[in-house]
């Protein structure tokens, strides 16, 4: 039976070949397992057919299988041949064939020096050829420069291999350290001999160095002593006349590891890497500026749009503007500058302000909490004949009853336990000025009846006090609560609903004026950036219409905690992820699937939602749900059309389209109240 004769290391081993195929290699699954280091962990194996002869097959092993000194990937093996894996020999035996020579029988060659320098040569020019075409076919930039060092490390026979790249003129920057069994060599900027490879650098020419710690040429140089250095071979990386880096490689235990035939191996390796090595760095380069270039063209794209935007705003409100101006100068010229607003429901507003200012009666504002009602009243008094006196409020829903009276009409000392001395109420602080009273339907009976009287009589007596006081106020109310409503309930003084309601103004909430979502936005931006220090905060398109979309329940003042809350915690730009959990809950519910994902087709299925919970309202009424959308009929036409939709909000049959007030039949049907619309229905609000 064939048997191998293993040397290795010293020592002789014998193995049976009582199977086929025999694996050779470094490997725990081997069947013949040597440590030797040259040898791969799976290096070749021997097959065995029939009662032919055995053959030797390369699997791809890094440093070459040779059989009789020569390198070989498939070879028939005879009695005597001898398969060479770094310094291991395996010697083949068997039992003769009388018709082949066996390797004793063979005549020996004239030089065996000369024919093992040539095996060497070739074996180099061999793996020099592979190594060469990996280094020119890898693309990805990390895998070529372990590619680098590996390869080196494989050429040179080395322990380990360091590729160090030129930072500046004193830096070197480590980009990959392995040793021969491909393993990450940690902190490698401390396993070097930095003086060697800085000097390889300065210079540009190769150091060769059988004994490190003898060599006279290092002579003071510590780390060579610390480091126990032996071997070290390190070749420059020149490229287009430059010196990029070096590859180092050395082995701590062996003297006279490589010598000159190694030298120029891996001189003629060095070039080819610098060159793969320097345009791996082009690569790199042009990626990253084609990054950067992406990333400016996505700012130069935000910023077009938000330019747009601002166009676009600032036409709206120069026209509106300048119808003010005109309204103003005819009426004196008022400033409402600090109430946002520019759509319909907001000019109509500003023309009863107009009215109202320059008259001296009660006004009483209704209106949702959050609507900005004590914003109107402050523009009432400001730009009214009592603009230079004082603009006192007060909450009547937040004290209790007894507190809110003394608070409104003051007490004398000794009017109750604690009073021990008098103080002036707020009527009394506001005289010659103006009194808002703000969610004044919340005040108790007691207090009504006490306000009706100073509104009929001009004067109040302050709690424990026996003179009555006369002031002159204006007073302004406000209230979240329909008075009449809580007068036909019980809860409130009909005669002193009809003292403070003499000129009646009602706020509408956010939803119906959305086309102001855009510049109370941008003027909270504004503020709470300068408030912040972050004032030049931005915001991505997405997340505005994403604000557009959202109905407000908690109108102007939960916008303003919005914005307060981004300006605080986003990074800028402001992205849709950043919004508040209520908003992106909406956003992604279910109900309107949308016909597009994405943010787009959340916007959409809001928009559905509340165009079908407009119309349900209306009764299907087109003019009165675009009244409460805050939008012209003309738009929610557009809508419609565009969602294809009915007026009672249901989606549309195919043929069938919106028409007047009505959903027509596709063919014969009378279409009530038709009016042309053109296009297909694009994404324009109102004009």
């Amino acid at each position: 039976m064939p048997r191998f004769i293993v040397f290795a290391d010293g020592e002789r081993r014998e193995l049976l070949l009582d199977k086929s195929p025999v694996v050779v290699g470094r490997g725990t699954g081997c069947d013949v397992r040597i440590a030797d280091r040259m040898a791969s962990r799976i290096h070749c194996r021997v097959e065995q057919t029939g009662s032919g002869p055995a053959q030797v097959v390369d699997v791809g092993s890094q440093n070459g299988t040779f059989v009789n000194g020569q390198q070989v990937l498939t070879v028939d093996l005879r009695a005597g041949d001898v398969i060479s894996i770094g310094a291991t020999r395996i010697y083949y035996e068997r039992e003769p064939d009388p018709n082949e020579t066996s390797l004793l029988a063979r005549p020996s060659l004239p030089n065996d020096d000369l024919v093992r320098r040539l095996t060497r040569e070739r074996s180099n020019h061999l793996r020099l050829q592979r190594i060469s075409h990996a280094l020119s076919t890898e693309s990805d930039v990390e895998k070529l420069l372990t590619l680098v060092v590996d390869s080196l490390i494989e050429l040179a026979g080395a322990e380990r291999g360091f590729l160090i790249l030129r930072e500046g003129e004193a830096q070197l920057h480590f980009v990959a350290a392995r040793n021969f069994d491909g393993d990450q060599v940690p902190e490698p900027e401390l396993a070097i001999s930095r003086s060697i490879a800085q000097r390889v650098l300065e210079t540009g020419k190769s150091i060769l160095s059988v004994n490190a710690g003898d060599d006279q040429r290092f002579e003071g140089v510590q780390s060579i002593s610390n480091l126990g250095l032996r071997s070290v071979l390190v070749v420059p990386l020149i490229a287009q006349g430059e010196t990029i880096g070096a590859v180092y490689v050395d082995h701590r235990m062996n003297k006279g590891a490589f010598d000159d035939e190694d030298l120029r191996l891996a001189e003629a390796f060095a070039g080819q890497a610098a060159v793969a090595v320097h345009r791996a760095r082009l690569v790199t380069h042009l990626i990253d500026a084609n990054k950067q270039l992406e990333e400016s063209q996505e700012r130069v794209r935000l910023l077009n749009e938000e330019l747009k935007r601002r166009v676009a705003v600032q036409e709206v409100e120069l026209v509106e503007v300048r119808a003010r101006l005109r309204e103003r100068a005819a009426s004196g010229g008022n400033d409402y500058s600090r109430i946002v607003g520019r759509s319909k429901p907001m000019m109509d507003i500003f023309r009863l302000l107009d009215r109202v200012v320059a008259s001296d009666f009660p006004v009483h504002v209704f209106g949702e909490s959050g609507t900005g009602k004590e914003l109107i009243a402050r523009a009432i008094h400001e730009n009214g004949p009592r603009a230079g006196q004082r603009f006192v409020s007060e909450n009547c829903a937040a004290l209790p009853d007894s507190l809110l009276e003394s608070e409104l009409f003051g007490y004398e000392r000794g009017a109750f336990t604690g009073a021990r001395q008098s103080k002036k109420g707020l009527l009394q602080m506001a005289h010659k000025g103006t009194l808002f009273l703000d969610e004044v339907g919340d005040m108790s009976p007691d207090v009504q009846k006490k306000l009706l009287r100073f509104l009929q009589e001009g004067e109040f007596r302050p709690v424990g006090g026996r003179e009555s006081i006369h002031v002159d106020v204006r007073i302004i109310s406000a209230s979240n609560k329909d008075l009449a409503e809580i007068v036909a309930k019980g809860e409130f003084r009909e005669d002193l609903m009809y003292r403070l309601n003499v000129l009646p103004m009602r706020l509408p909430p956010l939803r119906e004026r959305k086309e102001d979502v855009p510049l109370l936005v941008d003027a909270f931006m504004k503020r709470f950036g300068r408030e912040t220090g972050r004032p030049n905060m931005k915001m991505r398109p997405e997340v505005l219409d994403a604000l557009c979309a959202w109905h407000w329940p908690g109108n102007v003042r939960e916008l303003e905690n919005e914005i307060r809350m981004l300006i605080t915690f986003a990074d800028d730009p402001i992205t849709v992820d950043r919004l508040s959990e209520r908003i992106r809950r909406a956003l992604a519910a279910p109900g309107d699937a949308p016909e597009r994902e994405g943010l787009t087709g959340r916007v959409e299925a809001l928009e559905r939602a509340e165009i079908r919970r407009a119309l349900e309202e209306a009764a299907g009424n087109k003019s009165r749900a675009a009244e409460t959308l805050g939008i012209s009929r003309f738009a929610l036409q557009r809508k419609l059309e565009k969602y294809r939709m009915g007026t009672d909000g249901r989606p549309l049959k195919p043929g069938e389209k919106v028409d007047g007030d009505e959903v027509a039949a596709p063919a014969g049907a009378n279409g009530a109240d038709a009016a042309p619309h053109g296009g297909s229905g694009g994404d324009e609000d109102e004009p």
